[in-house]
């Protein structure tokens, strides 16, 4: 075996670049005055605890970026000599700007939380960055390449080679020969542990023995399988995964195995951390990066550099939904086929789940307004026919106006949201409409959830009814109320809409409706009252 042909890890202390660029998406970088300062320790900052040493890099859970305290833990820092500062991510760009010129002037690094993940999440994945040290520059196995890593690891231990995340999913394999044993290739043509030989693993202790050592655990031979390697990999107290190495058929490990594969997880640590920050979850963290910038915390810069999406230029939101109600089956369907319709204008688009549907973040659009706003317009006609089509129920689109930056995308969505809100209230045979062009029905929504939250001291003509439908089982005066105001009074044409001959409906409206309601139609404020709270009811059944 080739004693040099990696270098043996060396314990020294993590750079700040290293540990940055371990912990990926998490952290935004607002300055990196000395990135390769060496990070003596991750310390969770509290102002009673002693003051921050050289080194240290200070996790301050609790400081309002916006707030005094948090320029004079900077300034502290700097003079303290602390590797760094990492703070809750400040929604004002201004403010972060304040901030990066403070750190600057301290000489200390400005991190920022990213908003979608929670501190117990960067604090673990901080605390095993520090802990794997710098990665060996001769192990020629580019950071993140557990491909590369696996070769490497069989060329020396002359075996076959597995990388696996701590649920026995494999992550990389390799091996020089195509003579595997059965639960090898098993397990390499699934990507996934068997779960039988899992489940007879763990009942019998394996697991617990694995996780619970830092040394290499050695399995003899039995019968066609061959005799196995395995090694955990963790850094911090934090799980990241497992090295298995088997023998190839009809051979035996060579002497020094265990302790080159000894040697290969303290490398591999920094690898599998790396490629958790960046891989797992990654659709999840991308979806809260995304809602983050919508809801105006998070910052469109990181979201672009991680999406690909252009953080400056034009962009759109889009609240989709369907008229009537939402259920888990219909969610689940228009969320997939809103993500199979063609591509939106633009350079790239994001799909979020909603209260109500989904959000569709258009990015990259024309750079010319007017032309922007059509491309927004044409895809939300397009989107909501197709919909409509695919889904057998009327799809409906609110269209968000378009803004210069991601950081501005907030202002679309909450437009897009009142927009489709006013076309699931309103009345009109829209598909796709702006706030502007369902303003009437946006305000009138919001009179009525106002209503709703207001007791009234009296029985009114609406209130009625309703007695008069929950005591004798019979809503159809509430109809032909709702029908005659409708139709602005007019007799005829609400008969007509219930399907009613005229007079039969005039004899009903005047000695039923009204004896019953009490309603004096004469009165402006009587009929207002009364197609508010039908209204009302049409949306909340147990209302007024």
């Amino acid at each position: 075996m080739d004693e040099d042909a990696w270098e043996r890890p060396v314990a020294r202390a993590q750079s700040l670049e290293g540990l940055l660029n371990l912990a990926g998406p998490l952290i935004e970088i607002a300055t990196l005055p000395r990135a390769q300062t060496p990070v003596r320790q991750l310390l969770v900052y509290d102002p009673l605890d002693r003051p921050a040493g050289r080194g240290d890099l200070l996790v301050a859970v609790g400081v309002d970026p916006h707030g005094a305290a948090a320029e004079k833990l900077l300034r502290d820092a700097g003079a303290a000599g602390a590797a760094g500062v990492v703070l809750r991510e400040a929604r004002d760009g201004g403010r972060k700007q304040e901030l990066r010129a403070v750190a600057e002037q301290a000489g200390t690094a400005l991190l920022f939380r990213t908003a979608w993940v929670d501190w117990p999440r960067v604090i673990t994945t901080l605390r095993a960055a520090a802990a794997t040290g710098p990665v060996p520059g001769s192990a020629n196995v580019p950071l993140g390449d557990l491909g590369g890593l696996a070769r490497l690891i069989a060329v020396q231990v002359r075996g076959a080679v597995t990388i696996e995340d701590p649920d026995s999913r494999v992550l990389a394999h390799y091996a020089e020969s195509a003579d595997l044993d059965p639960i090898r290739i098993r397990t390499v043509t699934t990507g996934q542990v068997p779960e039988e030989r899992q489940q007879a693993m763990s009942e019998g202790g394996f697991f617990k023995e694995l996780w619970s050592t830092d040394r290499v655990l050695h399995r003899r031979a039995e019968g066609d399988v061959p005799e196995r390697l395995v090694l955990a990999v963790q850094a911090g107290g934090e799980r990241l995964g497992s090295i298995w190495v088997a023998a190839l058929s009809g051979q035996q490990l060579p002497d020094g195995a265990a302790e080159a594969l000894q040697v290969a997880a303290q490398l591999a640590a920094a690898h599998l951390l790396h490629h958790r920050s960046r891989h797992h979850g990654r659709s999840e963290l991308l979806t809260e990066a995304a809602r983050s910038v919508l809801d105006g915390r998070g910052s469109g810069a990181l979201l672009a550099r991680h999406s690909g999406m252009p953080a400056d230029g034009h962009c759109a939101v889009l609240a989709v939904g369907v008229a009537g109600p939402l259920d888990d089956d219909l969610r689940v369907r228009l969320e997939r086929h809103a993500g199979w319709h063609p591509a939106g204008p633009g350079r790239s688009s994001l799909l979020l789940p909603s209260e109500r549907g989904v959000l569709i973040l258009l990015a990259g659009l024309a750079p010319d307004l007017p032309t922007a706003e059509l491309q927004v317009a044409d895809f939300g006609r397009r989107l909501a026919a197709d919909l409509s089509a695919r889904l057998k129920t009327r799809a409906l689109a609110g269209l968000g106006p378009v803004q210069d930056r991601l950081d501005h995308a907030s202002r679309s969505r909450e437009s897009a949201e009142l927009a489709l809100s006013g076309l699931l209230f309103g009345r009109a045979e829209l598909g796709c409409a702006t706030v502007d062009e369902v303003a009437d029905a946006v305000a009138l929504r919001h009179i009525v959830e106002t209503l709703r939250e207001l007791p009234l001291p009296v029985r009114t003509s609406v209130s009625r009814l309703v007695a008069h439908a929950d005591q004798k089982g019979d809503r159809a005066p509430l109809d032909a109320l709702r029908a005659y105001l409708d139709h602005s009074r007019e007799l005829g044409r609400a008969a007509d809409t219930l399907g009613v001959a005229r007079t039969t409906f005039a004899n009903r409206f005047h000695n039923k409706v009204l004896k019953i309601s009490g309603l004096d139609v004469d009165n402006p404020d009587a009929r207002l009252l009364a197609h508010l709270q039908l209204r009302l009811l049409d949306h909340d059944p147990t209302a007024p």
